[in-house]
């Protein structure tokens, strides 16, 4: 039985404005086959955040971002996959990482706008 592991991504630091900045490092999933990202948001003078998952085949390597599929007509379309928040919140989201080596988190503005005092602090658990 594989055991579950917990850590810390980042403290509460104020959000970034205009680009996808790393949250904490990149995460080896290992054997594991799910991984929760936990996340602590309060809004400040920015309308929210956006946050962003990428898959790697190695450490450092190219970057698949996390996607919906959605078929019509026996065509299928990938949509990226971005979680907004825009309101102070915990929340957490959960992925399937079996197959995926490593895993990296991304947050910038959703908009923008304002000058960022809102703060993420993040931490994740892999399990199975």
């Amino acid at each position: 039985m594989i055991h579950p592991v917990s850590e810390t991504l980042q403290a509460a630091t104020v959000i970034a404005k205009t680009t996808q900045t790393l949250i904490g490092k990149e995460i080896a999933t290992g054997h594991y086959s799910f991984l929760t990202l936990f996340f602590d948001y309060v809004l400040g003078d920015e309308t929210g955040i956006l946050i962003q998952a990428h898959f790697m085949n190695e450490t450092g390597g190219t970057e698949y971002q996390d996607v919906s599929w959605t078929a019509t007509a026996g065509t299928k379309t990938a949509t990226a996959n971005q979680y907004t928040a825009t309101a102070s919140a915990s929340n957490y989201i959960t992925f399937d990482v079996r197959g995926v080596a490593f895993v990296k988190f991304t947050q910038g503005g959703s908009n923008n706008d304002g000058t960022p005092t809102g703060t993420l602090a993040a931490s994740y658990t892999l399990k199975g």
